[in-house]
């Protein structure tokens, strides 16, 4: 059951219906929008993609998310674009992109990490550079701290930040203060401030990353599912599909949540240590002298973040034991929304509401849940 002391904070109000496919706030509203620059919005200009499946490809890539979309662009940037085959069981951009909340960050506890997102931002760049609409907005990361060695961690971020040419730099609390003055400062030792980070619309970007991956003769398949993987002599040599069977030299998993599931299909079978977990993310009512420029503040000692959305607040976290998704049933075939759970969710939003004790007075327009797939240690696989 909600717990009434925590949710009088915020004043719900009755959703409007959701068809089947719900898309996260910010997606719908970045649709809406027009671009000073003409950027064209994927979303408008999709390519068609292929209805037979060949016989052979080089790479067969299993997942067209944000993931397995840049992988095919980035193949076909290195000239494989023909030798390429993606396939979707769904659409493009129809699992897990979908329920991200769009954030940027590009400094990362690890230097590989804090490679890969800088590459990943260039990409995004490229794409603006083209025509394309990203939503991307530099309007750097708030990382708060009230532990010690929290602070020696943010210290750590820093010298990798040296490395790579990043601006960022350490904050004492009232600098916290100055940089966002929703946050309440009172119980913190200080913050790191990442002016290069920001926010996007991973929805968007990955149709046009697929635009871009068609163009350059990547062949997509929709609405094809992966029945199997047939290695020989330890190599790949075909994948089993719902369509037929297509040899291949390489196979990508991308596949999200179904990731797992997928590893298991192959022959011999191949782990991968992923499970899907229930993840919220908390919509409000556009708010009120909201600024658009407030930056993404990230509070990982109280295991939450926030960013503004089209003059609204979005707010999610990671709470420090997760609940897992479709234990007792299969993995479905679709993407789609889960009944939320406010008891569970109380944690994050008791540490939200300390931490931004203006959200209070918000007006909750809804809390979305969407299963995303976490490793045992949480780390990148």
């Amino acid at each position: 059951m909600p717990r009434p002391s925590l949710l009088k904070c915020l004043t719900q109000v009755t959703s409007p219906h959701h068809t089947a496919r719900c898309m996260s706030t910010y997606i719908q509203a970045s649709i809406k929008s027009t671009s000073s620059s003409n950027l064209r919005n994927a979303s408008e200009n999709r390519r068609p993609t292929s209805q037979a499946l060949p016989s052979k490809a080089r790479v067969v890539i299993c997942g067209g998310g944000a993931q397995g979309a840049a992988i095919a662009y980035k193949l076909a940037q290195a000239g494989w674009g023909s030798d390429v085959l993606l396939i979707e069981q769904g659409e493009l951009g129809g699992g897990t992109t979908w329920h991200a909340t769009g954030l940027m960050g590009i400094l990362k506890p690890s230097q590989l990490e804090t490679r890969i997102a800088v590459m990943s931002r260039d990409m995004y760049l490229q794409l603006e550079e083209m025509g394309w609409y990203t939503g991307f907005k530099q309007c750097g990361s708030l990382y708060v701290a009230k532990k010690k060695d929290r602070m020696y961690q943010y210290k750590k971020m820093l010298s990798c930040a040296v490395q790579h040419d990043l601006e960022c730099k350490i904050l004492s609390p009232d600098q916290v203060k100055e940089y966002c003055g929703l946050v309440k400062t009172e119980d913190l030792l200080g913050g790191l401030w990442v002016p290069g980070d920001g926010v996007a619309n991973p929805w968007e970007i990955c149709l046009a990353l697929g635009c871009e991956a068609i163009d350059k003769g990547v062949q997509v398949i929709e609405h094809c599912t992966v029945n199997s993987i047939k290695q020989e002599d330890g190599k790949v040599r075909a994948v089993e599909t719902s369509k037929g069977l297509v040899e291949c030299e390489y196979f990508v998993n991308s596949a999200g949540f179904w990731s797992r599931h997928v590893g298991e299909m192959s022959s011999p079978p191949v782990a991968v240590p992923i499970h899907p977990c229930e993840h919220y993310h908390l919509h409000t009512k556009p708010v009120p002298d909201l600024p658009p420029d407030t930056p993404v503040v990230r509070d990982p000692d109280g295991f939450v973040y926030f960013r503004e959305n089209e003059g609204r607040f979005l707010a999610g976290g990671f709470e420090p034991k997760a609940k897992p998704a479709y234990m007792d049933d299969e993995l479905p075939e679709k993407r789609a929304e889960l009944t939320e759970d406010w008891d569970h969710f109380h944690l994050l939003l008791e540490n939200l509401l300390h931490r931004v004790p203006t959200m209070k007075n918000a007006i909750l327009e809804r809390l979305s849940n969407g299963a995303e797939a976490f490793s045992p240690d949480g780390q990148w696989i």
